[in-house]
């Protein structure tokens, strides 16, 4: 199921020039070893839900370098040589093929062996209903696709090129730990891969793997009753189209300004359509996120006269006090709120 992923040209000029710093970064202890002192493996992760999964299965048996920063848009992420070199070091590199291109350059660039594709462990959802043939460009709409429900994303696309400089997103929707039981997969094939590496702690590894797949298997009947328990339009508006698998876990409607990446502009025909969704399904609350901007959904909460409101998308921990299962409920509740 995992796709390949070609360098852009840019990320290639800038790893052209990764020769010479080498031996300078293995020499100040940058990539597998971790730490001086460490006996651990080094895990590369590249947002948020992959550094909890990781600590949650591991404690501190592993150097964790987690390349995502708080209140930074994921999508942007740009890496230093050093980073670079991490990542083609390391014993385990947690990967979403298309959503962070410089990542897959450094991958590509580096023969690099010891990574876990996320789309090899489980199906990722087509890309703003990227395959659907019935999708209108020019608006924007789409049916979300997924396990059989029509209808639940409806985000504006993006063209099939690179429509910003280093934003290529391919195929599919990177933002899989919208859904709890697609994350508490992933924590299988975490501590799987982990006990490969280190197999004296593998038992352990699994052992930690099942306690979270537990808390989040809790989570998921949480949301699926707090959903649940709505009568009429389960419809909402976001300013970036993040949240495509939770509105098909629990048969939500999202609609997105943007698409599945923060920094595309909405056109002034979709706002209108904005709008018009508004109107038709009484939308009290338009959402916006910290990592990109909320003017346009600011904006468009003013032209309506409705409430704007925060939702975390969780590519980065924002608050060390709220881990992933805590977020995921705030997040519940801010829409359950929005429908009442």
């Amino acid at each position: 199921m995992s796709q390949v992923v070609r360098p852009s040209r840019r990320s290639l000029l800038a790893l052209a020039g990764l020769g010479a710093g080498a031996s300078l970064l293995a020499a100040c202890g940058a990539g597998g070893d971790g730490p001086a002192g460490s006996d651990g493996p080094t895990v590369v992760t590249t947002c948020y839900p992959f550094d909890f999964l990781t600590s949650r299965i591991t404690g501190d048996q592993v150097d964790l370098v987690s390349l995502a920063s708080p209140g930074v848009d994921a999508h942007g992420l740009e890496l230093s040589v050093q980073q670079v070199m991490q990542i083609q070091e390391a014993d385990l590199v947690l990967q979403i093929a298309g959503f962070q291109a410089p990542v897959d350059d450094a991958i590509a660039s580096g023969g690099t062996e010891n990574v876990l594709e996320i789309s090899t462990v489980v199906d990722l959802l087509p890309y703003g209903g990227a395959e659907d043939s019935a999708d209108d460009p020019a608006t924007g709409a789409s049916d979300g696709g997924g396990d059989g429900h029509e209808g639940h994303d409806h985000a504006e696309e993006e063209p099939a090129e690179e429509g910003h400089e280093g934003h290529d997103h391919g195929p599919t929707d990177p933002h899989f730990w919208q859904d709890p039981l697609r994350m508490a997969d992933v924590g299988d094939a975490i501590a799987a891969r982990l006990g490969e590496i280190v197999p004296d702690r593998a038992a352990e590894f699994t052992a930690n793997a099942d306690a979270v797949r537990a808390d989040l298997e809790e989570l998921d009947a949480e949301l699926a009753g707090e959903f649940g328990g709505i009568d009429g339009s389960r419809t909402f508006i976001t300013s970036h189209a993040a949240y495509a698998y939770l509105a098909d876990r629990y048969e939500l409607e999202q609609v997105g300004i943007a698409g599945v990446d923060p920094e595309t502009e909405p056109s002034p025909r979709r706002l209108l359509e904005l709008e018009q969704v508004v109107a038709d399904e009484g939308v009290t609350t338009i959402f916006f996120e910290t990592t990109a901007s909320p003017k346009v959904a600011q904006t468009l909460a003013d032209n309506v006269g409705v409430s704007s409101e925060e939702l975390d998308n969780l590519e980065s921990q924002l608050d060390e006090s709220a881990d992933y299962l805590q977020v995921m409920r705030d997040n519940a509740d801010k829409l359950v709120a929005s429908w009442a």
